[in-house]
């Protein structure tokens, strides 16, 4: 039977108070732009669950209380897929932030939905995302591994190296660059420059510069200082010196044939 109030205001003080129905429909509601609800004591809990289910473990509630050490606020869900959802979206504009708790994990969103950055955890894995999926960023962690990716590039690490689909790769380190790509790799270390492609080798120091490829080996500086201990041979089915100054000899046998 419902009871009819007027809309003066009153107040009522007594030591317990109690609202109970068996069936239907209990609401406390206030309207107007200056409405309030207010419930307060040392500690609140709301809860909706029915007897039949809870044996189960199905049910949710929210409990609040004023600990010595300070507030404590408790959202909890029970049952077969249990879920928790917090959302916040402005009724103009296409932004939206939310937060949702399930069986299955956990996902933290926020911007246009789809293009914005999520936060999702499951039983095993973490992904972080920002963007369009299609060439936008994310990193996927896993017990085993860590992966980076960025549109179609792609890097993988793990306790055995270190694995990517990049078109090149680029390391710098002051005047120390490595760069790693489908042509070669190229190593530079001040005026120091190696270059490793399929046609061979390159080194360049300054005005030296020494090439070891297919076709053979070129050497070009201002000197050359050759030093050794034992014997040297040289096998060639030609040899052309061509010297602007002097050839000098010194050897206490000298054979040629």
């Amino acid at each position: 039977m419902p009871i009819n109030l007027n809309l003066n205001s009153e107040f009522h003080s007594v030591a317990e108070f109690y609202v109970s129905a068996l069936a239907g429909l209990v609401q406390v509601r206030s309207v107007g732009l200056d409405s309030v609800v207010q419930l307060g004591g040392q500690s609140i809990e709301l809860s909706a669950f029915t007897e039949e289910l809870e044996e189960t473990g199905s049910s949710a509630s929210i409990f609040l209380e004023q600990a010595e050490s300070g507030g404590v606020v408790n959202l909890s869900a029970g049952g077969s897929n249990p879920s928790i959802a917090l959302n916040a979206s402005p009724l103009e504009g296409e932004l939206y932030s939310g937060m949702g708790i399930g069986a299955d994990g956990v996902l933290i969103s926020y911007g246009i939905p789809g293009l914005g950055g999520a936060i999702a955890m499951g039983e095993g894995s973490m992904v972080l995302t920002f963007g369009d999926p299609s060439v936008g960023s994310s990193i996927t962690m896993t017990p085993e591994s860590i992966t980076f990716k960025v549109g179609e590039t792609q890097m993988t690490m793990t306790a055995e190296g270190i694995v990517t689909t990049a078109q090149s790769v680029e390391i710098n380190c002051d005047d120390t660059n490595v760069v790693i790509s489908p042509e070669g790799i190229t190593e530079e270390v001040g005026e120091v420059t190696r270059e490793m492609t399929a046609e061979g080798h390159n080194l360049t120091a300054a005005e030296v510069e020494m090439n070891v490829g297919v076709e053979g080996v070129t050497a070009e500086g201002p000197t050359s200082t050759s030093e050794f201990e034992g014997s040297t041979e040289l096998n060639t089915a030609m040899l052309t010196q061509a010297l602007d100054g002097m050839l000098s000899v010194d050897a206490p046998i000298t054979m040629v044939e």
